[in-house]
């Protein structure tokens, strides 16, 4: 009677029904838990739609107008993606203490304060404080919207969970699209300094739709279903049709994300000093790097339908193409082949970001964890953040010498992830 009664209180509280075979877990637990999409995909177009403008309109300005060195430029372009490196850590930290949806609140009213202070004094220190403090702010916001895609992978089914990855990866490549085409409108129009103070301005959107972001839920399945043996099974099957991905090691992950944030980082600083050589005005800056972004959603979307050993394929292709782009611009330096060859990149990049992180947040869902997206994160920090550094301090050189380094490190790569993945079967 004890035991009747005991079962009769876990179906009350966890407002469960029988289990049968007619039953999957997933409909188990999208009866009991409903999570709210559009808000942080919003969020995430919005973010990309005016950083796109004002990183562009920033570089552009101080480059061009108050006439800074290129290595000074680098520093300041970096500012931001060092601090990036400890920030997932401190956001991690931050997020225990205030959840999740108050995280990328606070994230979203520092963030516009931030942006502003950098269009009303250009001192290389101030700015930099500036960027620093932006890089923690951004360390609370991407690690966190990993972390939700994450939780709702778990309790989604397979194409509900690709439907909520496409859609996260739209929303914030198309408002870098668009934000470059708009801002590519205002500084021809205007001028940079122009678009920059309207892109500050639609920043502060930010604050009123992360009101909107619902209270995150735990879907440990240890705390949101009662531990059931005969489910056991299901969940092991459930949980591996769900995360395809992890059969690759999560360091190939991480390399690839790795080699994308330094490649990528190396084209888009070193292009504005081709341009810069070649007299040639800025606002071209925004058409390439527009279509650098364009081409790579053409990757990331085409990985979503890609089979599992055709996404580590295309990732090595990928990689061969980078190598094979950036030692044809040690040879040619007119600017428009060096505007193709650039655009071009983009295409590859998408593909490896793709699978890259694909395989980051399936190892973070089947093992329940938020480590293998902050341990991403800090890796995007350490490509984005030091590689326009060295280029600008390269670039006081010769700027060719980085894509002679970008070959030869490509190189290495690929013969780690052939190796790597050499015992993935098809």
């Amino acid at each position: 009677m004890r035991n009747v009664l005991f079962l009769l209180l876990i179906i009350i509280r966890y407002k469960i029904v029988p289990i049968s075979k007619k039953f999957s877990k997933h409909q188990t637990k999208n009866s009991i838990i409903n999570y709210r999409v559009w808000p942080l995909f919003l969020l995430s177009f919005i973010r990309l739609f005016y950083v796109s403008i004002f990183e562009r309109a920033l570089q552009n300005y101080l480059y061009r107008v108050i006439l800074i060195s290129e290595s000074t430029l680098g520093i300041i372009s970096s500012a931001g993606a060092i601090a990036y490196i400890f920030a997932p850590i401190l956001g991690q930290f931050i997020t225990s203490k205030l959840g999740i949806r108050n995280s990328l609140i606070l994230s979203c009213v520092l963030t516009p304060i931030l942006t502003g202070a950098q269009i009303i004094y250009f001192e290389p220190w101030f700015l930099i404080m500036c960027r620093i403090f932006s890089g923690i702010s951004l360390g609370v916001f991407w690690p966190n919207c990993f972390n939700l895609l994450s939780k709702w992978q778990k309790v989604s089914n397979i194409e509900k969970s690709n439907k909520n990855f496409k859609h996260f990866n739209f929303s914030w490549n198309s408002g870098f699209l668009l934000g470059l085409l708009v801002g590519y409108t205002w500084a021809f129009v205007w001028n940079d300094y122009f678009a920059m103070i309207a892109s500050c301005g639609m920043s502060f959107l930010l604050i009123p739709v992360s009101l909107f972001l619902k209270k995150e839920l735990s879907v440990s399945l240890s705390n949101q279903e009662p531990h059931i043996q005969v489910d056991s099974t299901i969940s092991h099957i459930e949980i591996k049709e769900n995360t395809p991905m992890i059969i690759y090691p999560i360091l190939f992950s991480w390399i690839g994300i790795i080699f994308l944030a330094i490649a990528k980082a190396n084209f888009l600083f070193s292009y504005q000093i081709f341009l810069k050589a070649s007299a040639i005005t800025s606002t071209p800056t925004y058409l390439v790097q527009f279509g650098i972004q364009a081409t790579q959603l053409i990757g990331l979307t085409w990985i979503n339908s890609m089979k599992i050993n055709n996404r580590k394929m295309s990732v090595l292709i990928s990689i061969i193409f980078v190598i094979l782009f950036s030692s044809l611009i040690l040879f040619f330096d007119d600017i428009w082949f060096i505007s193709i060859i650039s655009v071009s990149t983009g295409l590859f990049f998408g593909l490896i970001h793709g699978t890259s992180m694909k395989i980051m947040l399936e190892h973070g869902t089947a093992k329940n964890t938020s480590k293998f997206s902050t341990i991403n994160e800090i890796l995007v920090g350490i490509g984005f953040g030091v590689t326009p550094i060295i280029a600008g301090y390269v670039a006081e050189i010769n700027i060719y010498f980085m894509f002679l380094f970008l070959s030869l490190l490509g190189i290495i790569v690929l013969i780690f992830l052939i190796y790597l993945s050499r015992n993935v079967k098809k």
